[in-house]
């Protein structure tokens, strides 16, 4: 096992640059890694493939070496595992270990897949990382936007300005090659946007793919619009009417 961690790693930090790749954010304790795209295919045509890691997941940065044993289970508490597989005496595959990359928090098709995991080298360490995989279609025009968010924060063995742009690079990589069958729209990963951060500029959480409602004036998400119309009936809220204190009865009882 401390072999597959050196090779992770590695692997990791030997991956050229990739693009649609940036550290978004990052200090002593974590980091945040967004990646964004825009492709000629619906919600659900990459959401069938998003689910189906196996068929897009660099084997380089696997476990095993393959990703023919590496599944999503989407639905909470799901796992995205991969399993270790070796042919037998009798010549079939058969499985000999397994283990975790991510598990499912957060399962709506077509819409968004969050999951919480250590990727890679990192799984040694006391981090937690949150993955959100976001997409919404274009409205008014054809394709999809989509949305990859990696959130880490904890303590770990490594420097965050080593081991972040690593994990960039291999995220990177990963949604190249989840969008490689589509035709690319857009080179949005420089193009100023409200939907880069997870659900806040997609419209998720109103059972729909569309782009930012209409009647939100400031262009963000429901997520967003939400709390700031929360925030907004506090700041608005009356004050508390304030009782005026009874005069004391000194334990004097009225007659009826």
């Amino acid at each position: 096992m401390r072999k597959l961690f050196i090779s992770a790693l590695v692997t990791l930090t030997a991956l050229p640059t990739a693009a649609m790749a940036e550290v978004k954010d990052s200090s002593e304790n974590g980091f945040v890694i967004i990646h964004n795209a825009e492709v000629d295919a619906t919600p659900d045509e990459i959401w069938k493939r998003l689910i189906s890691p196996k068929d897009w997941w660099n084997k380089a940065h696997s476990w095993s070496g393959s990703s023919a044993g590496f599944y999503i289970d989407a639905q909470a508490n799901g796992c995205f595992c991969e399993l270790f597989q070796e042919k037998g005496a009798d010549g079939k595959m058969k499985t000999v270990g397994s283990v975790e990359h991510m598990r499912v928090i957060f399962a709506q098709p077509g819409n968004v897949l969050r999951m919480q995991g250590a990727l890679g080298p990192l799984q040694s360490e006391a981090v937690t990382g949150t993955l959100t995989v976001a997409m919404a279609a274009n409205k008014g025009k054809a394709g999809t936007k989509l949305s990859f968010s990696y959130v880490v924060g904890g303590y770990m063995r490594y420097k965050v300005g080593e081991i972040a742009p690593a994990v960039d690079k291999v995220l990177g990589e990963q949604m190249a090659g989840l969008v490689k069958p589509f035709k690319s729209l857009a080179a949005v990963e420089n193009k100023p946007s409200n939907w880069s951060l997870d659900l806040d500029g997609l419209g998720i959480g109103e059972g729909k793919n569309s782009d930012q409602d209409d009647s939100d004036a400031e262009g963000k998400g429901t997520d967003a619009a939400i709390r700031d119309k929360a925030k907004a009936a506090v700041d608005k809220k009356p004050p508390a009417t304030v009782k005026k204190p009874q005069p004391a009865t000194s334990g004097v009882t009225k007659e009826r």
